[in-house]
Formats: C-alpha cells, structure tokens, sequence
C-alpha cells in the first residue's frame, strides 16, 4: 500500500462452570486511560501493538493500520506482524505458527503512512507491533469485511487484565476474542465471561498459554452461545498481554462489525462526547460490573443549550446491564448529545447503534467510550489520502464535549499542516459538532483545549451516525 500524505513508501461446548471471580482491579494512576496514548516527541522508544484484524482482504475483517507522525523528524521504526496458527478452540496448541514478517519502517514528519499487515503472511487473524526510535507516533487501525467496517486505535501499552462490553453471541452473530502476547515471555491467561445467565468460565480458557510473539484467535461462541449480551474479562497471570475483539453482526451487506480494543482497568468514569437518536434507530449502552459490590451507574447528558435530569440505573454485581438510550422520552431526537457514564464502583461501558431497516450499510456498529477527558486530541481519520480504510470512507462530524464546571477554549486544527479548523467555546456541561462542512474527507485533526474535554469522530458511509466512530487519541504530556 503506498504510504500517504505526501509520503511513497511501501510497508506492505467442552465444560462450562459457573464460579465467582475475583473483583476487578481498579484505575491506577500509572496507567494510561484506556491503554492508548500518544508518547511525548522527546521519548527515546515508544511501542504501539495492533491486532483484531486478518491478513488476507476479503476474510471477516481485513485490516489497515495508520501511523501517524506528530512530530517535526522523521521517526524510525520496526514493524512485526504475525498471523494466529489457527483460530477457534484451543488455537495455542494447534497447528504451527509461521515466521513473523518484519520490516524497517520511516514515517516523515507531520505525516500519516499507511501500512499492511498481512503482506507477506498466509491468511488468518494478524497481530503487529511496532517499535519506533522515538515518540509522537499515533496507531490506529480500520477493519473491513463483508458484514461492515470499523475503526479502533492501537494500545500504547501491554496490560495482565483487559475489559470488554456489549459482545453477543445469538443467531448470525460472532465474537472472536484476539490475545497477542509481543513479549519474550509465554503468557498464562484465563478468560470468563459475564451473561444474562450468569458468568460462565470456559475451562478451555483457564490457563490458556499464548507464547511469547504470537496471537491465539478464540471463537467466543464456542462456549458461549446464544447470548444476547456478553462482558469478556481477560487476566494475565505471568505476563502481560494486549486484546481485542471482533464483533460480527448478523450476516451479510445488512449487517456490521466492530473492532474494539480492551480497556486495561475499570473506571468511575466513561465518557461519550456525540451520540445521537436516529429516527427508528437504537442507540444502546452495554454497562458490565464484574466486581462483587453492586452499583449505580448515572448517565449525565449534556445538551448545547438544555438540561435533562441524570438517568440512573442500577448495575448488579457481576452482571451485564443494557440501557436503551433511544428508547428515552427523556432524550432528544435525531440531535446530537453528549454522555458521562458515572459509577459508584467500577465499570467498562460501550455503545452501540443500530440504523433503520433498509439503511445504508452497514446498519450497525459499536464503540467504547473514554475513561478520561484530556486538553490535547489527535483524532485519526478512517484512511488517509488514497489509501482510505474502505472504499469512500469519510469524517462525517466531530464531536467536542466539556464534561466539567467551566468554559473550554478549543481549537481545532489539521495535523500536518496546523491549519485551524475553527475555534470555539464549549459550555459546562455541553458539546458542539463540527459538521462534514468543516471535516469532511480524509483528514486528520489537532485537538487542544483549555479545559479538559472529549471528543468523538463519527465517519461514513454507514447507516445512521455511531455506526462507525471512534474517540480521539491523548497526548501524554
């Protein structure tokens, strides 16, 4: 695939047991909300580690990675991808793994360079890490298929315990649970599951072994099947790992599917920044609690110029919860708003919509939120020049929300060139979209503010706004 923005290089069933778990760890101050970040410029190493895709375009989910460079040096690098020996039960111990693929990689200054994963590997699921010789870089990932397309960033961080919401396992859906260990170290992990029937912990993954400098692919409903509302909970015992999931849903152009990187820790706190009811849409909220204390989760709306009182609901302990936001008398219609998940104990929490019949496809998606609002953006686009993620792939809006108690200076501005997008005031409590006027295309944008905020870009074609979105990436100061 040739490198973009002004760049041409080429980088191309078995016993279930319903038992108690442990409760979760909580937040750390050491780690990076939502295991992504962009590394400072003057950083000597960075990492960034990329998986939930397949090589091979065409498969369930074919996948491009993108770098960004937000520096003003070219930055160097190492990139290592690998495929999974097999996927489905017991992927670790069957069949053998090839040789991993590694290439040298430079991405110029102030530019995104578009890479392939699976250049040089059979087919089947793929896992990259890269290591560059200095920070500033920005990862980020969409994945293709015949059921949809989605977008994700790449985890900044390996982590011994990653979160997941919203998965679902009934007739035509199918939830693939990616694992990628690029240590030097065999990992041991054990995986449970949260359901409407309770938790159910797959003795096939207790103890599950994914060597050092692989990828172990599970077909999640193998052992969890027909469920409509599923919670993924991933523990590394020896060493530390990265996750992701690749949801598929339904069957067909009529369908979806959605990447979604784990979150490393559970939070008090998730954030929203634009979210919006279409006309006969669902727009749902996947709340899941695996501690042993129950909870209320309060859901704080903010509107550009009204007020709604909080929506409170209640999250049992150990338990998957679903709130319909759209179902919400108490919410507007066809208008944007922004959402602050707020709990009394720990949760992970994701979204997903749902188009109209007869939409355009894909008629869904899903998305994490953000556990933290930050005061300086990037928000990578779904492609970049002509190497976009999916064929037309576009910005659509981009959403800025200010979740605290005082007036948030913004400016908006594209990366690479610094030229400003617009700048603004964003109110307590309140958002402000820039439509496809102000974002359209391919472009990548700068977000800083004077205040903490989040932000949120939603991208097209699809059906209905939220289908296909992703939060901004922070800058670690």
């Amino acid at each position: 695939m040739a490198a973009v923005i002004g760049v041409a290089v080429v980088v191309l069933g078995i016993g279930i047991v319903d038992v108690a778990i442990p409760g979760p760890s909580q937040p750390g101050a050491s780690r990076v909300a939502d295991g992504v970040s962009i590394p400072p410029a003057s950083s000597s190493a960075s990492s960034a580690f990329c998986t939930g895709g397949a090589s091979g375009f065409g498969g369930l989910a074919g996948t491009t990675i993108y770098l960004t460079n937000t520096t003003t040096k070219t930055v160097d690098g190492t990139m290592t991808s690998r495929v999974a020996p097999g996927t489905g039960s017991g992927a670790a111990s069957s069949g053998t793994p090839g040789p991993p693929t590694v290439r040298t990689i430079g991405i110029p200054p102030m530019a995104t360079t578009a890479v392939n994963p699976g250049t040089g590997l059979t087919a089947g699921d793929v896992a990259t890490s890269f290591v560059f010789a200095g920070g500033g870089v920005a990862a980020n990932q969409v994945v293709t298929g015949t059921g949809g397309w989605s977008t994700a960033p790449c985890a900044s961080q390996i982590a011994t315990s990653w979160y997941f919401a919203g998965g679902s396992t009934t007739a035509g859906n199918a939830l693939t649970l990616d694992l990628f260990n690029p240590t030097s170290t065999d990992a041991v992990v054990n995986v449970s599951f949260l359901t409407n029937s309770g938790i159910i912990t797959p003795s096939t993954y207790q103890g599950l072994v994914v060597p050092a400098g692989q990828i172990v692919a599970e077909n999640v409903d193998d052992f969890v099947q027909n469920q409509p509302e599923i919670a993924t909970l991933v523990s590394a015992q020896s060493t530390a790992i990265v996750a992701d999931e690749v949801q598929q849903w339904s069957t067909g152009p009529t369908g979806g599917v959605a990447l979604r990187l784990g979150t490393p820790s559970l939070s008090t706190v998730w954030h929203f920044a634009q979210t919006t009811n279409s006309a006969k849409g669902t727009v749902t909220f996947h709340l899941a609690n695996p501690g042993t204390k129950a909870g209320m989760a309060t859901f704080v709306i903010g509107l550009p110029s009204a007020s709604v009182v909080p929506i409170q609901v209640p999250v049992p302990a150990q338990s998957v919860v679903t709130f319909v936001a759209s179902g919400s008398s108490r919410l507007p219609g066809q208008a944007p708003y922004a959402v602050t998940v707020n709990s009394s104990v720990g949760l992970v929490v994701s979204r997903s919509v749902q188009a109209a019949g007869g939409s355009t496809p894909p008629v869904w998606g899903a998305s994490a939120g953000t556990a933290a609002a930050g005061t300086h953006w990037l928000v990578p686009a779904p492609g970049a020049g002509t190497a976009p993620g999916t064929p037309l792939a576009t910005v659509v809006s981009l959403g800025i929300a200010n979740p605290g108690t005082s007036p948030a200076q913004v400016r908006v501005a594209t990366a690479g060139t610094g030229a400003v997008v617009s700048s603004f005031t964003v109110a307590p409590g309140s958002l402000l979209v820039l439509d496809s006027k102000l974002v359209s295309g391919l472009q990548t944008f700068d977000v800083t503010s004077t205040q903490p905020v989040t932000v949120e870009e939603d991208d097209g074609p699809t059906g209905a706004v939220g289908i296909v979105s992703s939060t901004g990436i922070p800058f670690t100061s």
